[in-house]
């Protein structure tokens, strides 16, 4: 953002970011099969059976819940950006990785051993501190 125009928002790259990912997902996707098909002496039947299926029949609702949630959160933490600033504002939309600990410690059991639990904890506490502390230097 330090590099836009003044009156640029950050919102208004929304759609420039969505094409911009769009585009490297094809890419990276061809690119992949392009090297698969060398892979399999050119046999394109071989290729495409290679390539992981996108369960697009099973995947569309949940894929396209999870996208629209993912795209609101992605504006509402550039919203809060500009105007929070990036001490406060980027800390807060990064403390979204406390919330993913959390499912994946009391939800999916990813942590199994007490002492891990514990150093988590104990880092997601000095984060949260660290967090505080940013929101003081905040200047109107």
């Amino acid at each position: 953002m330090q590099f836009a125009p003044s009156q640029a928002s950050g919102t208004g790259y929304v759609i420039s970011f969505a094409i911009g990912a769009s585009i490297v997902t094809i890419l990276l996707w061809a690119i992949r099969f392009v090297y698969l098909l060398y892979q399999f002496d050119m046999n394109m039947v071989r290729t495409y059976n290679a390539l992981p299926s996108l369960h697009l029949r099973i995947m569309w609702l949940p894929g396209g819940i999870a996208g629209t949630l993912w795209s609101i959160g992605n504006i509402a933490s550039m919203i809060s950006v500009e105007n929070l600033g990036e001490g406060v504002g980027y800390s807060l939309t990064q403390s979204s990785m406390l919330v993913s600990g959390l499912w994946g410690i009391f939800y999916f059991q990813e942590v199994k051993s007490k002492g891990m639990k514990i150093k988590w904890f104990v880092s997601a506490l000095i984060t949260l501190i660290g967090i505080m502390l940013l929101s003081y230097e905040h200047k109107q």
